[in-house]
């Protein structure tokens, strides 16, 4: 993902003091049974560093082996999150990011591939966490360091509440539309 942003978002840490409330507004949202107060939220926004995408941008690739070195925070504007089923096929629109989200979260805590891509819908700003200002904030707050990594499992405990009730969704669907697809029943014990 560095790679990318590299190549794609001109930063402009002159920005940080303009869009400070923004930031902080995003990480007083964020569901936790334990969260930020404004204080806290104002401290880890400076370790962020903001960053514009223009749109039409795809700025994180599904499975690109480029390591994932960072969170972003979705401040303004809207992102395409895609999945492809094949490096080949086109991406299916699986979710739309509006400001307060997070991006590339997964990747920054099991530094994998990132497993969708995203697209700047339009002209984008975002916060970006790098993996080396997240270890220095853990260093030095170490509360807010839990408190943010509190944040970012319960936004993956909802993202992954709200798949599985898409699947179960789909499943109910394609059995409705294939009866023969249901699975087959245990006959009862003799």
């Amino acid at each position: 993902m560095l790679s990318l942003l590299r190549r794609h978002i001109s930063p402009s840490s002159s920005e940080l003091r303009q869009w400070t409330p923004q930031i902080v507004e995003a990480l007083l949202g964020m569901p936790a049974w334990m969260r930020l107060d404004a204080a806290e939220a104002k401290r880890l926004a400076r370790y962020m560093q903001v960053q514009r995408i223009a749109a039409g941008t795809v700025f994180i690739r599904q499975d690109d082996p480029t390591r994932v070195d960072g969170l972003l925070l979705l401040l303004d504007g809207d992102v395409g999150v895609e999945r492809s089923v094949t490096p080949s096929s086109d991406g299916l629109v699986v979710s739309l990011a509006r400001p307060g989200a997070l991006l590339g979260e997964m990747g920054l805590l099991n530094d994998a591939p990132p497993s969708a891509s995203c697209v700047a819908n339009s002209d984008v700003v975002v916060a970006l966490l790098r993996r080396e200002a997240l270890a220095q904030v853990v260093r030095e707050r170490p509360l807010i360091g839990a408190k943010l990594a509190l944040g970012i499992a319960s936004r993956l405990a909802e993202k992954l509440r709200t798949t599985s009730s898409k699947l179960s969704t789909l499943s109910q669907v394609t059995a409705a539309m294939h009866p023969s697809l249901e699975t087959p029943r245990r006959a009862p014990p003799h």
